[in-house]
């Protein structure tokens, strides 16, 4: 059985979470999402509360169409939304979602929610770390963007039949 003191990270996270949307209030977020990182800060605090808040956990934030954040906490390996999100309005402008186990790139489960929410969705960004990050966009729905060190290091790509 863990020592993991469940409680106090949840208060973490709640801290977390105002930080993160003060961030974003305060408009440090711009041109991210065609691979800039003018928002490395918002990003990080994202990987920040995955990987030290709840101690290597996944962490989505979806950001709608009214530029509101949608927050939630997963497993090691996934994430989802317990109850659906209250308030979202579409389309999303950005899905971000982490890998805390470091390594970025779109898994099975990634390529099955880009495609079926590619109508409704604009970017996604995956974290696998500090400058190690993927960009997908909806004008190129079959590829990743990966960047390592914050420079463009490889292309992910897949088939329909993989969606």
């Amino acid at each position: 059985m863990s020592d993991f003191d469940w409680t106090e990270a949840r208060e973490e996270l709640e801290i977390w979470e105002r930080s993160a949307k003060d961030i974003w209030a305060k408009g440090i977020i711009t041109e991210a999402y065609a691979g800039d990182w003018s928002c490395k800060s918002f990003w990080d605090s994202i990987w920040f509360a995955s990987t030290q808040v709840l101690n290597g956990l996944e962490v989505q934030v979806v950001i709608d169409a009214k530029d509101n954040l949608h927050i939630s906490s997963g497993t090691a390996g996934y994430v989802d939304f317990k109850v659906d999100p209250v308030g979202m309005k579409l389309p999303i402008v950005c899905w971000i979602h982490t890998h805390p186990f470091g390594a970025a790139y779109f898994s099975g489960t990634d390529i099955r929610t880009v495609s079926i929410w590619e109508p409704l969705m604009q970017n996604a960004v995956v974290l696998g770390g500090r400058g190690h990050y993927g960009t997908w966009q909806n004008g190129n729905p079959r590829s990743l963007h990966i960047f390592q060190n914050y420079k463009f290091n490889r292309l992910q790509t897949w088939s329909s039949e993989e969606e």
